[in-house]
């Protein structure tokens, strides 16, 4: 006899196929230029969405001691994805549209140099293992999760930094020179600061 969990996964799995079949019915049908335009924006929107909130739940569980990940999540993730995409479709065809730029140079520079800052550090406390960021109740590490959290989040980042205009040979060359110092200062901290990690392992080893 079936009992009450199978007979609920077997109709999770029949509605995951009825939106997954609207859903790509919508995604094939022929389309105008607007139209298709309106479909990729909000396809980049709904993955952008499911993919994060797939991956905040698998960080959760291991965080939380849990090693059964529910199956009903994927087909959680197809529907919203799914729905998500309709929905938003729908609405930048009727004029309401959602987009995301960081239009601050400054801004950008600061979400940049914080985000390097913060892989050197959870780095540097993944290999000397503090026990601050023990988690005594899950299997990962906090400074994992921080470095897993920030590199998800570079990848958000670099695409929404502004546009560079167009620049004469005077200012892409003082650009260049401000660029070329920046990255020789992330660079020189950086090897330094991997000398040191490598020197205090090899001294660990020895001693």
């Amino acid at each position: 006899m079936i009992n009450l969990g199978e007979q609920l996964l077997s109709i999770q799995s029949g509605l995951a196929s009825i939106i997954s079949a609207l859903f790509l019915l919508l995604l094939l049908m022929d389309k105008d230029e607007l139209e298709q335009s309106a479909f990729n924006n909000s396809l980049k929107i709904s993955t952008v969405i499911t993919i994060l909130s797939l991956l905040g739940y698998s960080l959760y569980m291991p965080l939380s001691g849990f090693a059964k990940v529910s199956i009903n999540i994927l087909f959680y993730g197809i529907e919203g994805m799914c729905i998500l995409t309709s929905l938003l479709y729908y609405m930048d065809l009727k004029g309401i549209t959602f987009e995301v730029k960081i239009k601050n140079q400054r801004v950008a520079n600061i979400l940049i140099y914080s985000s390097t800052t913060i892989s050197v550090l959870a780095t540097i406390s993944l290999l000397f293992e503090f026990t601050f960021f023990e988690n005594k109740i899950g299997f990962i590490r906090y400074d994992e999760l921080i470095l897993f959290i920030n590199i998800i989040l570079i990848s958000i980042i670099i695409p929404l930094l502004p546009k560079r205009k167009q620049l004469d040979r005077k200012e892409y060359k003082k650009l260049q020179k401000e660029l070329d110092k920046s990255f020789n200062i992330l660079y020189a901290i950086y090897s330094i600061l991997m000398l040191l990690i490598i020197s205090y392992l090899i001294y660990q080893k020895v001693i």
